[in-house]
């Protein structure tokens, strides 16, 4: 698999994980779309420059898997799932300031409506025991 690809398999997950935060607590808020497009652009398209074979910046994944799964109304632990499963198999993908930048991320998503709700801190705690385990 060539970098690109790995980074667009990376990313597509990511997105569905950002997904299942937002939607975890039954629903998925404009607030909560916006705050992640706008740090895919500001953060996630700056990291590194892959492309896929259309030219399309790796990092949009990230919204278009979001997308996808709010489109198909994924329940939120079948996304976080779908995330952990590719993250056992690409963790090693995943250094510390990546780590650090997805729980950013998804801590920013759970914020963005005003506060961080149960569901939402239990989602967060889960991704951070996810990236404690060993590979």
């Amino acid at each position: 698999m060539s970098t690109a690809e790995t980074y667009v398999d990376i990313y597509t997950n990511l997105g569905f994980l950002f997904y299942s935060v937002a939607a975890g607590d039954g629903q998925v808020r404009a607030i909560e779309v916006d705050t992640l497009k706008q740090l895919v652009k500001e953060r996630w398209m700056p990291l590194e420059s892959s492309r896929d074979e259309f030219g399309v910046d790796a990092a949009e994944y990230i919204t278009m898997s979001f997308d996808y799964a709010r489109d198909n109304k994924l329940e939120a632990q079948q996304a976080y799932q779908r995330f952990a499963e590719a993250y056992r198999e690409q963790g090693r993908h995943f250094d510390a300031s990546l780590k650090e930048l997805v729980l950013e991320t998804a801590a920013a998503i759970s914020d963005a409506y005003g506060h961080t709700n149960k569901t939402e801190l239990t989602q967060l705690t889960s991704i951070q025991e996810l990236f404690r385990r060993p590979i």
